[in-house]
């Protein structure tokens, strides 16, 4: 209960009851007195209660007898809206949709109405609150409906509700939704945006663009489609309803009236469009000429009364969007709009005088908006150089002229004042535009001079900055000065590109200009000053100056005599890098693979005596043998060229690799890995299983031969020969000579007797390709033919089985060879043990003697009667008198000297110690007891 502040009764009206001060006093017990009167005269003047639930408020505004009570209604929305300050609830979403469509039902009547709308729809542009965490899948479906009943309020004759409608719908779409700890949790962003899509609202707001004629609203509409326009979904929908070309129309009316934040609109919905929109659709609406024209008079609006930061801005904006239009339309029409044209006077405005209309009052100048604008139309234009029409626009226009004014060393005296680090990228960006240009337009190339400006340009990238001749330090900027920091690098990789897409054109004046001024001369010191680089950048002009040299010198004697002993020296140097950077990422299997390519072109025949000499063919094998898979088809393609010159074969023959691993070998155990990874049906023995087969690899068997039936199409037999090894290495052991191999495991023994037959296996797979085609088409071969073909057949199923049936042999004495080795390390071991027999029979007969004096006495006698048997008796000497060759009373059974030797272990097997004694004569018992024991 409440009671008012010093109320005067009679004094108090119902107008005043809304701003009397009210003190709060808790009534606690009965004894508090309470005027009756007083209470009854409050309960008759205050207004009456209302009912702020959403089902009584729309029970108030559809009952017929409040129709007319605007006040109350008022009153109850205000009241609605102070009770769901947070947010609906989502299980109240249908009563929400019926109270907007009571309101509109009264708006029709009563245009006061209208904040009530604009109160509850700018409401629901809150995150609806749910009470259940089953809320969302409850009443999602319920929300996608709500979305498009309330989006088309935008119907509605009144522009304050259609601007509450594109607020509402833009802040949920945009909004992030808070997380609360003490008070219901909001439904996800993710369902809001998920939930707008679905309804399709954007449709809605499109077709009422079209038909829009309210300015302000108009660009509330845009405004939101800004952010609908960043999903690929909202960006189909606005393709779908060709809204393309009337926001293109407006934007030229918007031109006209100078109104910045409707272009600005514009241009970014463009943009977004294009880049979002699906490559399909896009391509469809934006290739049409209004459009194009649209996008050609914007830029051309901007190119005369660009004069502020801002329209500078969104001059730039309008380049962006025309670059996207570039890349996902390339067919729009461009040319016959006369953009191509513009564009070329923009980006040469700098360099190239001109009198056209279209550039009166525009000078570039030295800002960052005009540096921007500069790059943006070079690249433009280079992304459009394959087009011949569009590039004759641009040569007539000036545009190799103005590149070519950044052909020159960075301390030159530029047109325009820009700075070191702007000249700097403009200079990189005209070399890298040259780069697609200059092979394109090479008349034009020499006209101006295009090689001396290279070559000049080269030699200056060449000197350091620390030295005294040059003092020019790069700034890095951009992502062409990438690694150009503080040195000539960037610029220095950039002017070799150049010079490798001019050569590759292969226009024999265009390189012989360049070799007549030292180009050859030039590659070779850029080789000499980075050839012990680890950073990219130079890894990079290395092997584009290797790739140089190898078009320069492929085909001319004369320029392979100039790479010479330099270029061979550095070449061996590059091949002979360690395997574990070549796949640092770094860029040194580019720089291998250019090396090997130069073998071929600036090696062979001419300086082939310089690369043997200096030890070429061992750094190749090398190389085969630690450099990976993916490159070893390469390496072993130049090594089978340089074995052409018989001379390279005993560098083959004597090489020796990891575990003095053979050339021969490392053949072998390439087929092995090559034939592995094609899937060739072999055993673990590596002995064909099928001879039908015995090359043909998965790929090859699964493979339809229809499909290579045409006489301009090569078979998989002969496409096989390029694909991988085999062949190369089959013509390198034939020039080794099969008879002069000699593997030596069985292993390597059946490899090679495939490798042997290698030629006429491939003979076999054409002749059976042939005999397929010939049934593929139903042609019959005459007799003779067929006969052929049989025989052909015949010889070399014969043959398959002939090399199998070898192959089982050189396994079969394998395994005799392996079974004898077995027998023999047996008898080995057999024979040990006889020893040890034979020396544990004479330890115990030892033992015996030492412990048994009888068995003493036995061997004694056996000694003596083996000495007398030793004794020869010649004739005419049996007078003579004999010596004795024993000492008399001597008690050892062993032909001895002064001392024997006594083993002291057990265990005969053991090392055994043995410990000297003195012979011992029964004279001396003393000692005798120690020989027994």
């Amino acid at each position: 209960y409440y009671i008012t502040n010093n109320l005067s009764v009679g004094s108090c009206t119902e107008s005043d009851m809304e701003t009397i001060e009210v003190q709060k006093f808790p009534l606690m017990g009965s004894n508090m007195q309470f005027d009756m009167a007083t209470k009854s005269f409050i309960e008759r003047h205050q207004p009456p209660k209302i009912d702020t639930t959403l089902e009584k408020v729309y029970n108030l505004l559809t009952d017929p007898h409040s129709a007319k009570v605007k006040e109350r209604h008022t009153k109850a929305i205000k009241k609605i809206c102070e009770k769901y300050s947070g947010g609906f609830y989502l299980k109240d979403v249908e009563l929400v949709k019926q109270v907007i469509e009571a309101l509109v039902g009264h708006l029709h009547r009563d245009s006061d109405y209208t904040g009530s709308l604009v109160q509850i729809v700018m409401l629901c542009g809150k995150s609806f609150l749910k009470e259940k965490a089953s809320d969302d899948a409850v009443y999602g479906g319920c929300l996608t409906e709500f979305l498009v009943q309330l989006v088309k309020l935008i119907e509605l004759p009144n522009a304050m509700v259609q601007i509450a409608v594109t607020h509402c719908i833009g802040s949920l779409y945009c909004t992030p939704v808070p997380i609360y700890n003490d008070r219901p949790q909001a439904c996800r962003h993710e369902m809001n945006i998920k939930a707008i899509e679905d309804s399709n609202v954007v449709s809605i707001f499109a077709r009422e663009l079209k038909k829009m004629e309210d300015d302000a609203v108009y660009q509330e509409i845009l405004h939101l489609l800004l952010f609908l326009s960043l999903s690929s979904s909202n960006c189909d929908c606005l393709l779908d309803m060709d809204i393309i070309e009337v926001i293109s129309k407006n934007m030229v009316g918007a031109c006209s009236s100078n109104n910045s934040k409707l272009l600005q609109l514009s241009v970014e919905v463009l943009w977004n469009v294009i880049e979002y929109g699906s490559p399909d659709k896009v391509p469809d609406k934006f290739e049409i000429p209004s459009v194009v024209k649209s996008l050609y008079y914007t830029f051309c609006h901007f190119i005369k009364k660009a004069k502020t930061k801002q329209d500078l801005q969104l001059r730039n904006d309008v380049m962006s969007v025309t670059q996207v239009l570039v890349s996902r339309c390339p067919n729009a029409p461009l040319l016959e709009c006369g953009f191509i044209k513009i564009l070329t006077l923009v980006a040469t405005n700098s360099e190239v005088k001109t009198s056209d209309p279209l550039m009166q009052g525009f000078m570039m100048k030295p800002i960052n908006d005009d540096f921007e604008l500069k790059k943006a139309t070079l690249t433009t234009l280079i992304g459009l150089a394959e087009n011949d029409a569009m590039r004759q626009v641009m040569i007539d226009a000036g545009l190799i002229t103005a590149l070519f004014d950044y052909v020159k060393p960075n301390d030159s005296v530029c047109s325009v004042d820009w700075n070191s680090a702007q000249y700097e990228e403009l200079q990189l960006q005209a070399l890298s535009s040259l780069e697609t240009l200059a092979p394109l337009c090479l008349e034009d190339y020499m006209k101006g001079h295009g090689n001396t400006r290279l070559i000049m340009l080269l030699e200056w990238a060449c000197l350091d900055f620390r030295y005294p001749e040059g003092d020019y330090g790069g700034h890095g900027n951009s992502f062409f000065g990438e690694g150009g920091y503080q040195t000539r690098r960037a610029q220095l990789r950039y002017t070799v590109r150049v010079l490798l897409s001019v050569v590759r054109t292969g226009n024999e004046n265009v390189i012989q200009d360049l070799c007549d001024q030292g180009l050859i001369g030039s590659l070779i010191v850029v080789l000499k000053k980075y050839k012990d680089t680890e950073v990219p950048i130079e890894l990079s002009i290395l092997s584009n100056s290797l790739l140089i040299l190898s078009v320069v010198c492929e085909h001319d004697s004369n320029r392979k005599a100039t790479f010479g002993d330099e270029g061979v020296s550095l070449l061996l140097k590059f091949l002979s890098l360690d395997s574990e950077k070549f796949s640092s990422g770094l860029g040194y299997h580019k720089l291998l693979l250019s090396s090997v390519n130069a073998i071929w072109c600036c090696v062979s025949f001419m300086n082939q005596d310089l690369f043997l000499e200096r030890g070429g063919i061992p750094i190749l094998l090398d190389l085969l043998e630690r450099c990976p898979p993916s490159m070893q088809n390469l390496v072993l393609g130049a090594l089978l060229d340089l074995t052409e010159d018989a001379r390279a074969v005993p560098h083959v023959v004597t090489w020796r690799g990891v575990g003095q691993k053979t050339a021969v070998s490392l053949l072998i155990e390439l087929w092995r890995m090559e034939e592995q990874v094609m899937g060739v049906k072999r055993d673990k023995n590596h002995i064909m299983t099928d001879p039908a087969t015995p090359l043909q690899g998965l790929e090859q068997l699964n493979s339809d031969i229809s499909a290579h039936a045409l006489s301009s199409t090569p078979t998989l037999a002969i496409l096989d020969v390029a694909d991988n090894m085999r062949a190369k290495i089959y013509a390198m052991l034939f020039r080794i000579g099969f008879k002069n191999l000699n593997p030596t495991n069985a292993k390597d023994q059946i490899t090679l007797t495939l490798i042997e037959n290698y030629l006429d296996f491939k003979v076999g797979e054409v002749w059976e390709e042939i005999i397929a085609e010939l049934m593929l088409d139903n042609i019959t071969p005459i007799k003779s033919d067929r006969e052929a073909l049989k025989q052909i057949q015949t010889v070399i199923a014969a043959k398959s089985e002939a090399v199998k049936r070898h192959q089982m042999e050189i396994l079969e004495r394998e395994s005799r060879i392996e079974f004898e080795e077995e027998q023999a390390c047996y008898q080995q071991i057999k024979f040990n043990f006889k020893q040890w027999e034979q020396q544990n029979a004479s330890r115990i007969n030892f033992i015996n003697k030492t412990s048994d004096y009888e068995t003493l006495q036995i061997s004694k006698q056996r000694q003596s009667a083996l000495a007398e048997k030793s004794k020869q008796d010649p004739p005419g000497m049996r007078d003579t008198v004999e010596h004795e060759t024993l000492l008399k009373m001597l008690t050892t059974t062993v032909h001895s000297g002064r001392h024997i030797n006594v083993p002291l272990s057990d265990n005969p097997r053991l090392p055994t110690p043995h410990k000297v004694l003195p012979a011992i004569s029964p004279t001396r018992k003393s000692e005798r007891s120690v020989v027994t024991q």
